[in-house]
């Protein structure tokens, strides 16, 4: 050490004594130290770099491509008017007027169902009556004797054009065990074409009748 680096007031042969971080940097103890610290640091990082790439070996990800198809021819529908708008448009730049596109036709309406009109069936010939003919109309056959006044009333009523020249006739059957029964006829008709005209006048009122003879 020369004299000017000595203290100034240091006594010869006096030796300054070196810093901390000298000695530090000159340590040997710290080499392992530092060695185990980057060590760490690695392994760190390679842990990180397995984790999200599955190891040093594993293949790369794979991404599926899609099932449909990935491009899809247009319709013809689709070409025509593809067509249509690209002339129209090619024509507009030139100058020319293009005519308007045909307007579709609406299909024709379906005429209306024409109303239905009942039909009537047609009338029959008028009975011909004729006293004391051998054929009559029956029309009913009931249990109570007292009931057939109003019976013959009520058909009168409904048919008065049919019933206004009848006679009435009533006749008393013991059918045995089934009992007693009234029998009330209509007439009466020279034969049984006249008997089933009325009968087919009446049935077409809803009304049961059957032709018979006396």
């Amino acid at each position: 050490m020369s004299r000017f680096d000595r203290p100034v007031y240091a006594p010869p042969g006096y030796r300054a004594p070196r810093g901390r971080h000298a000695q530090h940097e000159d340590d040997p103890r710290r080499q392992p130290i530092l060695l185990v610290i980057a060590l760490v640091i690695f392994a760190a990082f390679a842990s990180i770099v397995w984790s999200v790439y599955g190891g040093f070996g594993a293949p790369p990800p794979r991404i599926n491509a899609p099932q449909q198809a990935y491009k899809v021819a247009p319709s013809v529908a689709e070409t025509e008017a593809q067509e249509a708008v690209g002339g129209a448009l090619y024509e507009s730049l030139e100058g020319r007027e293009t005519e308007p596109a045909a307007q579709p036709r609406a299909p024709d309406e379906a005429p209306l169902p024409e109303t239905a009109v009942p039909l009537v069936p047609e009338r029959g010939p008028d009975p011909v009556y004729v006293e004391n003919g051998p054929y009559l109309a029956q029309v009913a056959a009931l249990q109570s004797e007292a009931s057939v006044g109003p019976l013959w009333s009520r058909l009168s009523s409904r048919a008065p054009d049919l019933f206004a020249p009848a006679r009435l006739d009533v006749e008393r059957a013991d059918l045995g065990s089934r009992g007693i029964y009234w029998r009330v006829r209509a007439g009466s008709f020279a034969d049984r074409e006249n008997a089933d005209r009325f009968c087919a006048r009446l049935r077409a009122m809803g009304q049961d009748c059957i032709a018979v003879r006396r």
